[in-house]
């Protein structure tokens, strides 16, 4: 994935969809519609390259977001490696909601996976923005995860 952030007009942000692998999530993040998804497996063998253009893109579409902003998360697994960058999503959103626009992280975890779980309480309670944190059914079966 090219992205090139410096060239990039935050009102004219082409969506990114990115197709999950076994160690890489399913991406959707589209500025016209301010919805963001990171789904799946996240343990890419370099988190850095696979994060950072995501964040820099969000980072411009948070210049000038939409009044509504949504980022949903649905790890079945990431690796620690990948929670910082994870962090700086979050610090975007937080820009977002401290300029007053609507802003909410609906944080997803499967019934059984009590670290997915508590990774969002513990997320939840590090940044100033609605956090919500709710279990789902999850189609992945606990063999299938990392």
């Amino acid at each position: 994935m090219e992205i090139n952030p410096n060239t990039l007009e935050s009102s004219k942000l082409e969506a990114i969809r990115i197709d999950p692998t076994f160690a890489t999530p399913t991406v959707v993040m589209d500025a016209d519609s301010g919805v963001f998804k990171i789904s799946g497996n996240s343990y890419p063998e370099d988190p850095w390259q696979f994060y950072t253009p995501l964040i820099e893109w969000f980072r411009k579409y948070a210049e000038h977001p939409l009044p509504k902003t949504v980022f949903e998360f649905r790890f079945t697994y990431f690796s620690t490696a990948c929670t910082q960058l994870i962090f700086e999503l979050f610090r975007a959103m937080e820009t977002i909601f401290n300029n007053k626009y609507e802003a909410v992280v609906k944080w997803y975890y499967a019934t059984d996976n009590d670290e997915i779980h508590e990774n969002g309480l513990d997320f939840s309670s590090l940044f100033d923005l609605p956090f919500e944190v709710e279990e789902m059914q999850d189609d992945n079966p606990p063999e299938n995860r990392f």
